[in-house]
């Protein structure tokens, strides 16, 4: 009797999880060298002042919030979301001279307060981007 419930709240779990839906993926791909945009709209989160996060599994790839922007390590004068973009609600990622090693699963991201007198922001994710990379140069 036991194994039998058992059974039957593992088949439970399983077919929930199942049910639960998956974040969106785009799957793109460029050539190295080339130049790519990972798509992302944020149109419909509101926020004053967009603070919008490119990350991958392991690292924060670009961060703008207004005029103030990081680009992380190796992608240093690559990475942009152009600022008067980012005020219409486009918070794609301009990738250029694609290399070889980005070849991996973007993350963007949206920080928005909580409320409007909070100092505190929640993160809200917006979309995952897989890029492939091609090793033929353009």
């Amino acid at each position: 009797m036991t194994s039998l419930l058992y059974t039957t709240v593992i088949l439970c779990i399983a077919a929930c999880a199942g049910s639960l839906p998956a974040p969106s993926r785009i799957f793109m791909s460029a050539r190295v060298g080339s130049s790519a945009v990972l798509p992302c709209d944020c149109r419909n989160v509101s926020s004053q002042s967009p603070h919008v996060v490119w990350r991958t599994i392991s690292e924060t790839v670009f961060e703008r919030r207004g005029g103030d922007l990081y680009q992380g390590e190796g992608y240093e004068g690559r990475v942009d979301v152009p600022e008067d973009h980012l005020l219409k609600g486009d918070c794609s990622l301009e990738l250029k001279n694609v290399r070889l090693e980005d070849a991996r699963v973007y993350e963007s991201f949206l920080l928005v307060r909580r409320t409007k007198r909070s100092l505190r922001t929640k993160r809200v994710f917006i979309q995952s981007v897989e890029l492939s990379v091609d090793g033929k140069t353009e």
